[in-house]
């Protein structure tokens, strides 16, 4: 069944991400436009797309959906477009993480004014807020007169060190920022859906202890200094203590795995999750929810998205817990916090909401302070 977007407009359709997308929208129905500098993919069919090679031209399409899956240094242009077409219609963008750069937190602040002063929706492709297995453990907490979660299990793996896989060719940053940052989003998104806004979840305290070892890359050639590949962290929110650990490193288990521990009207409650597609499984108190293994979690963002934008106020799902700007920034920040207590070696307390909006990682990108891939020391 076709969801009621009928149209999707790709940038950057040949990367992993966009590629993603691009099957899963040609997989149910909508008409497909891309834009990408590179050649067509052997296994495409230039007849199943409308292509477009001027920049200008593609953001100027009528599409019910545009995907920007690009990297935070190559979407100013994009934004800049399709803001500026924002300000007179509505457009729904789906846009990647992380928001921005490790080194450009600024970034953050000036996309959610840019956004917020045009008509547009942009939502972050934090890829299990779209997905019915997260809505479904929402929808069961949600059902209790009195829910508390007290612990929070999240690991998030593969092997990214692999020199067989074309894949992890790709330029990747510190994995705190981009891989650690949709478990984080998962947290705070089930956590702001129990208490009704992340505000309050986050204005009883956090504290935050990480460590994490040096990504190996198949190209050391492409990196300026060396970057995180495995982190271990442990936050606690309030009265939820949260274990974490997301891991690039050689050997890694492929896994998007989630435990949750908690009493709801009194009872002891351990909901499990899986979201690795081909693996997908959710367990609530021992029994299997019945989703598919395989389900398309790129075929769920686009009908997902569908079901907001057609029965949630904009207003809403701009500043409600949904994968919004200032959602994500959240997201970010808390990601940074991460890596600054991994870099310094010590635990780290953000008081409120506010302190966590204005923290300052002081990320340092001097290749003498970080290490090059062929200073032996560093690698």
């Amino acid at each position: 069944m076709k969801p009621d977007i009928q149209s999707i407009a790709i940038a950057g359709a040949w990367g992993y991400i966009g590629r993603k997308l691009l099957d899963a929208a040609q997989e149910l129905g909508l008409t497909t436009c891309v834009h990408d500098p590179g050649p067509v993919p052997d296994d495409v069919d230039p007849g199943a797309i409308q292509r477009y090679q001027d920049p200008a031209a593609f953001y100027r399409v009528h599409a019910d959906l545009f995907h920007l899956a690009l990297h935070p240094q190559h979407r100013q242009q994009a934004l800049d477009i399709l803001l500026e077409r924002a300000s007179t219609e509505p457009l729904l963008i789906l846009n990647e993480k992380p928001m921005a750069e490790p080194e450009t937190p600024g970034q953050c602040a000036a996309t959610i004014q840019a956004v917020e002063a045009t008509r547009a929706m942009m939502l972050f492709d934090f890829i299990e807020l779209y997905d019915p297995m997260t809505h479904a453990i929402v929808d069961h907490l949600t059902g209790f007169e009195q829910v508390q979660v007290t612990r929070v299990s999240l690991y998030r793996g593969k092997d990214r060190e692999d020199p067989t896989r074309p894949r992890n060719y790709k330029k990747m940053v510190h994995i705190q920022y981009q891989e650690t940052v949709h478990c984080l989003a998962f947290l705070l998104n089930l956590l702001g859906n129990l208490e009704g806004d992340l505000e309050a979840v986050l204005d009883r305290g956090c504290q935050v202890q990480a460590n994490s070892a040096p990504y190996v890359p198949p190209n050391p050639e492409a990196y300026p200094y060396v970057v995180d590949g495995r982190v271990d962290y442990q936050l606690q929110l309030g009265e939820v203590q949260v274990d974490g650990r997301t891991d690039f490193k050689a050997g890694a288990p492929f896994s998007k795995r989630k435990v949750i521990e908690g009493t709801a009207d009194g009872r002891t409650f351990v909901i499990e999750a899986e979201h690795l597609e081909g693996s997908k499984r959710l367990v609530i108190d021992g029994v299997d929810q019945g989703f598919a293994p395989d389900a398309s979690a790129y075929q769920h963002i686009i009908r997902t998205l569908a079901r907001w934008r057609n029965s949630i106020e904009p207003v809403w799902l701009m500043h409600g817990v949904y994968p919004n700007p200032r959602f994500t920034r959240l997201t970010y920040q808390l990601s940074s916090v991460i890596w600054r207590s991994c870099w310094t070696g010590s635990p780290i307390s953000i008081a409120s909401h506010q302190d966590l909006v204005g923290f300052q990682a002081g990320f340092a990108s001097a290749v003498p302070e970080f290490g090059r891939y062929d200073d032996e020391k560093s690698a």
